[in-house]
């Protein structure tokens, strides 16, 4: 009875622990999906940095929600704000933003937030993107 639970519970450990290894490197990638053009800019709309996102994924997103960080020269983040891409971004498409920034800095870095997923695109069938 005991090599049965024995058995049992190392099974259990070891199912755990791959999730977990898995969840870990999900999350270290979860960026790798998206690519960015990003430029500042000092229009009608104020100070901001606009550009493309542009999406890898194997389905259409919307609801995308940005955080561009501020940069100064040294490498550190001095400031962050937060803004949404128009529209939905179908696959392999790209998508536009313009979040506006408190003040200009001496590079920015964008980074999603969040997303939905709208749809999916199955092999041998029609586009639903």
């Amino acid at each position: 009875m005991k090599s049965m639970l024995l058995l049992f519970a190392m099974t259990i450990t070891m199912i755990a622990g791959a999730v977990i290894v898995e969840t870990q490197s999900a999350t270290a990638d979860a960026q790798a999906p998206f690519r960015f053009e990003l430029a500042p800019a000092d229009g009608p709309r104020g100070l901001g940095v606009e550009g493309w996102i542009y999406n890898a994924l194997p389905w259409r997103i919307t609801n995308v929600r940005l955080r561009v960080d501020s940069v100064d020269a040294g490498g550190t983040v001095t400031a962050s704000a937060l803004g949404w891409v128009l529209g939905d971004v179908r696959v392999g498409g790209r998508g536009y933003f313009y979040v506006s920034v408190s003040s200009a800095a001496s590079a920015y870095r964008a980074s999603v937030q969040s997303f939905d997923k709208v749809a999916s695109r199955r092999p041998g069938s029609r586009r639903l993107d």
